[in-house]
């Protein structure tokens, strides 16, 4: 039998601003000064105050969703970045995914900002939702977003966030019967 000693040097990439984000893993080297030039994006995916994109988001993967591994947070780090550059395989540049991303990193640090879950109904059931941050001062866009994006197969009743009712759409008249 034969013994080998193998010494191995990792390269460990490791943020300047999170201690914890820290990898031997050079995919996430971008990734990691990315993040270091947009400390907000640490706060946003280790913090609780965005909905949207924050800890126990199921924007992200099972895994990533709630742990405060290295490797958690980098995949949420990496999540936000993707999406933030316009290159996530799954949505549109154009997107309302793409936009609830850049909007969470512009307006983070805005007074009120908070999140919340939004949702579609017509006359019987709950429609289409999805969680988006805002502020008291972009509640309106932020609804203008959500009432573009939603499904236009059904005749809206109203919007919730949070099960609170924000916007009524007039009632469609039926037209008459011919007798």
């Amino acid at each position: 039998m034969k013994t080998v000693t193998e010494t191995i040097t990792n390269i460990i990439y490791q943020s300047e601003v999170l201690q914890e984000a820290h990898t031997i893993n050079p995919l996430f080297a971008r990734i990691i000064a990315w993040a270091d030039d947009h400390p907000v994006v640490w706060r946003i995916v280790i913090g609780h105050k965005s909905k949207a994109f924050g800890l126990g988001s199921c924007e992200y993967i099972g895994w990533a969703q709630r742990a405060m591994t290295p490797e958690s947070i980098l995949e949420r780090a990496r999540h936000m970045h993707e999406l933030w550059e316009g290159k996530s395989p799954y949505h549109h540049p154009d997107s309302i995914f793409v936009w609830r991303a850049k909007f969470t990193l512009a307006h983070y640090q805005d007074k009120r900002f908070t999140g919340g879950f939004f949702q579609q109904h017509d006359a019987k059931y709950p429609r289409s939702c999805l969680t988006l941050d805002y502020t008291p001062e972009t509640l309106q866009e932020v609804l203008d977003r959500f009432c573009a994006w939603m499904d236009r197969a059904y005749d809206t009743d109203h919007v919730t966030i949070n099960k609170q009712t924000v916007r009524t759409f007039p009632v469609k008249e039926t037209p008459c019967l011919a007798t």
